[in-house]
């Protein structure tokens, strides 16, 4: 057995930081929380009713026990749950911790208060959207034209020998060319998006290049009904506008049928801050492992992926998700 994993190696102040960590009603609400989400201090203030001073103290206890892990959006510092290791101390004991707590429910109360969280993002992002939507494919094309990325993109689909009849549904296409591109290899496309003003857009780029196999629907992600299901979902940078990226990879995954797939082009994590004036993100990209993460808990299974360095210091990944 390595040396690592013996039980007779295991400090004792370690496992005294991790009891201590654990043995507090509060910290383990801020650790289901944080199961599949990241908050910051105000937000988690609000969720859970708690001054800003005590929260502080709870999280710098969290982090103590390697609980929890740190990540900065702009001038804004998240919090979420640590990914585990594997090896070392405790690694099958916070495991196991982990999945016991999750089995405990939220009070009522605190879930109505991170719906209420998750809507003022949105309100923020729509907003943004309603004041800039004239301009915002030119401040897109800023951080990741797509020029860019298009031919990978393209191959990726075509490789994949996706059946013309499935049903395709782009969330957010907005006037992207993905759009013509989807037009001309499926027979439906549902283009998706919770502004009217995008979807005008979109209406717009469908007429200007003749494409009439399009179907607009105005609604978020997590607003559409279980029986809209499909064989295919886009998300063509738009994962960083929403307020909660896990949920609504978790609806994707309750929208697709049997072997359907998920496509989704995003950023790698930046810490380029005039993305949020400029393009109106809520995240300054993602990393790998939690997209991962988060698909495994969507019963998501990965397939092909690409990253693609840009020029300008962005870096971009191009994922396939297949239905488990």
């Amino acid at each position: 057995m390595p040396a690592e994993n013996n039980p007779s190696d295991l400090p004792s102040e370690v496992l005294l930081t991790f009891c201590k960590a654990a043995a507090d009603s509060l910290r383990l609400n801020i650790l289901r929380l944080l199961k599949n989400d990241s908050f910051g201090v105000l937000e988690l203030c609000r969720i859970l009713d708690t001054a800003q001073s005590g929260m502080s103290h709870h999280l710098k206890i969290l982090s103590s026990a390697e609980l929890l892990e740190t990540r900065k959006e702009g001038t804004s510092i998240f919090y979420r749950r640590a990914i585990l290791s594997t090896r070392g101390p405790l690694a099958d004991f916070k495991k196991s911790f982990f999945h016991s707590i999750d089995r405990v429910q939220l009070d009522s109360d605190i879930l109505i208060r991170k719906t209420q969280v998750y809507a003022d993002r949105g309100r923020q992002s729509q907003d943004f959207f309603s004041r800039n939507a004239d301009k915002l494919q030119e401040n897109q094309d800023l951080i990741a034209a797509y020029s860019n990325y298009s031919d990978c993109l393209e191959n990726l689909i075509d490789n994949e020998q996706i059946p013309a009849a499935n049903r395709v549904m782009e969330i957010g296409p907005g006037g992207s060319p993905l759009l013509a591109k989807l037009s001309s290899s499926f027979q439906s496309i549902l283009a998706v998006d919770n502004s009217s003003l995008m979807l005008e857009q979109t209406r717009c780029f469908a007429r200007s290049h003749n494409l009439h196999n399009i179907t607009y629907l105005e609604s978020s992600i997590d607003e559409l009904p279980t029986e809209t299901r499909t064989d295919l979902i886009v998300m063509n940078m738009v994962l960083h506008h929403l307020p909660s990226p896990a949920a609504s990879l978790e609806t994707a995954g309750q929208l697709l049928n049997a072997n359907g797939r998920l496509l989704l082009i995003d950023l790698c994590p930046h810490h380029q801050d005039w993305a949020r004036a400029t393009c109106g993100d809520l995240w300054l990209g993602f990393e790998p492992q939690d997209l991962d993460n988060w698909t495994a808990n969507a019963k998501l299974r990965r397939g092909q992926s690409a990253f693609l360095g840009l020029r300008n210091g962005f870096q971009l990944q191009l994922r396939l998700f297949n239905k488990a």
